[in-house]
């Protein structure tokens, strides 16, 4: 079954400055997919600024079912394996990556996004 999710990402640099954003709403199967597929956005927008050849990126994850699903093959659902393939792609394409767990309350700028119910028909880059 199909659903609209909210989903959106910040992009920061070492200072923690932000640099570039996204929300928006867009179609999925589950909040978790949503967060792959925002995850998969911004990955598309960092390497689009070029960024990729330059900093390393930081991926923070508030699922520890998502994180394991990027970093383990072997519990990746079937059924989004197209989603992950896309996603490994741009993941290869960065110098170097690391992935941490957050709670979701630690994002100020995307929570503030959600609060303040940023909606928008089609997907918001900044």
């Amino acid at each position: 079954m199909e659903n609209k999710a909210r989903c959106g990402e910040v992009l920061r640099d070492v200072k923690g400055l932000t640099r570039s954003l996204f929300s928006g709403s867009i179609k999925t199967m589950g909040s978790k997919m949503a967060e792959v597929m925002a995850i998969k956005i911004i990955l598309e927008m960092y390497i689009g600024m070029e960024w990729h050849v330059k900093v390393p990126l930081i991926i923070e994850f508030s699922s520890c079912v998502t994180m394991e699903w990027l970093l383990e093959r072997n519990y990746r659902l079937w059924i989004l394996w197209n989603l992950f393939i896309s996603t490994d792609r741009c993941i290869n394409q960065l110098i170097l990556v690391h992935f941490a767990f957050v709670h979701w309350q630690c994002n100020d700028m995307i929570d503030a996004l959600v609060k303040a119910r940023v909606r928008r028909l089609l997907l918001f880059k900044a």
